[in-house]
């Protein structure tokens, strides 16, 4: 069976381990939440900020679209009502001119396409025919319009505001129209340049085609903008807001709003990524922040965690020091304050208390003859050790079956064994309190008689004597032993067991069934 190395991470190390790493997950957990609920929040907020500001600005160029109608008509019928007086129709594209959305150029034409008035005055129109580039966007209908984005004849690009004359019967005098540059200042670019922007956001504004009419790059104003979400949808009627990646294949946050007046679309939007870049700032900031609880938890987990493992670890100290007296008595000491600790103590207890009662079983048997139940020759050792360290007086009694190995022969071992216990019953019967009996082998047998002189273990031995010759142990058939007696009078006890085997001898010598005092 293949043994494992031991380990070498102890339960506190295990704990604190699995504390951090409990508390590290949770940390990176909480910040990718929190990072996802920060960007979801700041994009959503970044989002409603930019349609918001769409709707507004289309609001605003709505109004002022209309209101500029409303100036271009009421101008018309001023002039119409003058007869077309070239003092009033000069006095009134002079006016407009200034108005808040800021036109380039107004003009009047009559019916067959030939200035009536013009203004700027610097530029000397009146009276020219126009031609039909320079005629672009005036319109051939007789109702007011709004031109997609045309080349002037001196190359700007420009959209027009037109409104038809019309004399008192209807007939068509001619047109009132007023032209923004889409590149100069002015016009849109000062009606958007006028607005609040930071951290990236722009606006663009786009016609009913995809062109471009308004952009901060003011080279991309008339670019036709192809592949634009926002853009395709916004032409289509649409407000809202979205995420995009745009035709320059940068993500975008966009915000848009319909210009129903003259079928534009404004764009509000922001690079994402502009729009998130204060959020791993955040992100690191509630990261320091979360230092200082985080030492204070460790600190407290590596307490916990002594707190918890102390148990455990007294317990297996107890039980790597092995066994020994007070084992139990350290074990009921250990204070466990949790179940699985308990349990373990009262385990230990109840095995402790098991090793100590095998533990006797073992020593008892080791130290006793297993036939008679009296004690063997170790026995005896451990026994005369303890009598001798102890420097207590004691006297020796060596007993001996008369012709055992004849019983044995003649009557099988069985007999012989029951000769052996009826001996031994009768040398507990005998014996007195504290007295210790032993059985070395075969037929022989000690008695050790603590603090007993020669006198009284010779009376004790010829006590046993008689008594074996007197019981029937064997049937009918007498059994006899001889004695051997022997006194310690300090010095090794081994010499006196000596001296009382020798004794022995001499009564087995002296014709058996006797007692024999031996002497140093």
């Amino acid at each position: 069976m293949r043994i494992r190395k031991p380990s070498s991470i102890n339960l506190r190390q295990l704990i604190l381990l699995l504390a951090v790493f409990s508390a590290a997950v949770m940390l990176a957990g909480g910040m990718a939440g929190a990072y996802q609920v920060q960007r979801q929040q700041l994009v959503a907020n970044t989002l409603d900020a930019n349609e918001a500001f769409a709707v507004k600005l289309a609001r605003i160029m709505s109004d002022l679209l209309l209101r500029t109608q409303g100036n271009l008509s009421y101008s018309g019928g001023l002039m119409v009502r003058s007869g077309m007086a070239p003092a009033v129709l000069q006095a009134e594209v002079d006016r407009l001119r200034h108005l808040e959305l800021g036109f380039n150029t107004v003009t009047v034409v009559d019916g067959q396409g030939v200035v009536q008035a013009f203004s700027p005055a610097s530029r000397n129109l009146k009276g020219r025919r126009l031609d039909s580039v320079a005629r672009n966007g005036i319109g051939d209908d007789r109702a007011p319009m709004i031109s997609p984005p045309y080349v002037t004849v001196l190359g700007n690009l420009a959209i027009r505001l037109s409104h038809p004359l019309l004399g008192p019967e209807g007939r068509s005098l001619g047109r009132l129209s007023a032209t923004v540059y889409l590149r100069d200042e002015g016009g849109l670019q000062r009606l958007i340049g006028e607005q609040y922007f930071r951290d990236g956001t722009y606006v663009y504004v786009v016609d009913a085609q995809g062109r471009l009419l308004y952009h901060p790059q003011a080279e991309r104003i008339g670019e036709i903008v192809v592949n634009n979400p926002v853009i395709d949808t916004v032409r289509k009627g649409r407000s809202g807001q979205m995420e995009l990646t745009n035709s320059r294949d940068v993500d975008m946050l966009a915000g848009y709003a319909y210009v129903p007046t003259a079928d534009w679309g404004v764009v509000v939007q922001r690079p994402t990524e502009l729009a998130l870049k204060g959020l791993n700032d955040l992100m690191l900031r509630v990261l320091q922040l979360a230092v200082w609880p985080a030492l204070v938890l460790l600190v407290l987990l590596w307490l916990l965690s002594r707190w918890i493992s102390r148990p455990l670890g007294e317990l297996s100290q107890i039980v790597q020091d092995g066994y020994e007296d007070g084992m139990a008595r350290r074990i009921a000491a250990v204070k466990c304050w949790y179940l699985e600790a308990q349990r373990l103590r009262g385990a230990l207890l109840a095995g402790q208390g098991q090793v100590r009662t095998r533990l006797g079983e073992l020593h008892s048997a080791a130290h006793t003859d297993p036939l008679t139940k009296l004690g063997n020759r170790r026995g005896l050792e451990a026994a005369l050790r303890i009598l001798e360290e102890r420097r207590q007086p004691f006297a020796l009694v060596a007993l001996d079956i008369d012709f055992f190995k004849r019983i044995n022969d003649r009557h099988g071992h069985d007999a012989g064994d029951q000769v052996i216990s009826g001996l031994a019953d009768l040398m507990r019967a005998h014996a007195r309190q504290g007295d210790a009996l032993f059985r070395l082998g075969g037929g022989e047998f000690l008695v050790v008689l603590p603090d007993s002189d020669l006198a009284g273990a010779k009376m004790i031995a010829e006590r046993l004597r008689a008594a074996m010759e007197s019981a029937r142990v064997l049937g009918n058939e007498t059994v006899t032993l001889s004695a051997g007696v022997a006194v310690w009078e300090g010095g090794d006890a081994q010499l006196t067991l000596k001296i009382a085997d020798q004794a022995l001898y001499r009564a087995k010598e002296s014709g058996r069934n006797r007692v024999e005092a031996g002497s140093p």
